[in-house]
């Protein structure tokens, strides 16, 4: 080979060796910032809301009917966490975070997920579909959790006590709530105090 081959053959390794540095820098880079990003999703506070039960009570028994004719009711979550995630088909917000919840619930990416929507069945969207979506008899669901506005969100632990609530936007503010309530244990006696 001549003297302007190896030339051409040493640029071009390193060419090559200079592009694998500079893949790796960028990899470390997108992991960093990736970081960074999950970082500052979990430092997303809760959505403060006027109203709702406090956090330490013992939710009410409340009852929907859901979309196959069929009922739920709080003993079929009995011993089990879960987010109560009022909702009405008017509410802008409710559009995109009740489908994001319902596929988060359904992944295991939350805890089961009960939306109680605040309208009929015939306006509830098909996107809102979900195993334990439906529609409360009346106002008296949303009344006994003292709720006013959309989307409003209860956690409640295996005993049945509120441990979180506040309202959401978006999926980063379920998930923020649902941190918020891990781990805090309400004894019984002192959740209606």
């Amino acid at each position: 080979m001549s003297l302007l081959g190896w030339v051409v053959v040493a640029l071009l390794f390193a060419l090559v060796l200079w592009l694998g540095f500079a893949l790796i820098a960028l990899i470390r880079t997108q992991a960093g910032l990736r970081a960074r990003i999950e970082d500052l999703e979990a430092t997303i506070a809760p959505i403060r809301l006027e109203g709702g039960l406090p956090v330490g009570r013992t939710a009410p028994d409340w009852a929907i009917d859901i979309a196959d004719g069929g009922s739920l009711a709080a003993a079929s979550l009995a011993g089990t966490r879960h987010v109560l995630l009022f909702a009405d088909t008017s509410c802008r917000a409710c559009d995109d975070l009740v489908p994001a919840a319902v596929e988060a619930s359904a992944t295991g990416a939350l805890p089961p997920v009960v939306v109680i929507a605040r309208e009929d069945d015939a306006a509830m969207p098909v996107s809102w579909a979900g195993r334990w979506t439906g529609v409360e008899h009346g106002d008296e669901v949303s009344e006994a959790f003292h709720v006013d506005v959309s989307p409003h969100l209860f956690v409640i632990d295996e005993g049945g006590a509120i441990v979180a609530q506040g309202g959401a936007a978006t999926l980063a503010d379920v998930e923020a709530l649902v941190r918020e309530g891990r781990g805090i244990q309400v004894l019984p006696e002192a959740g209606d105090a």
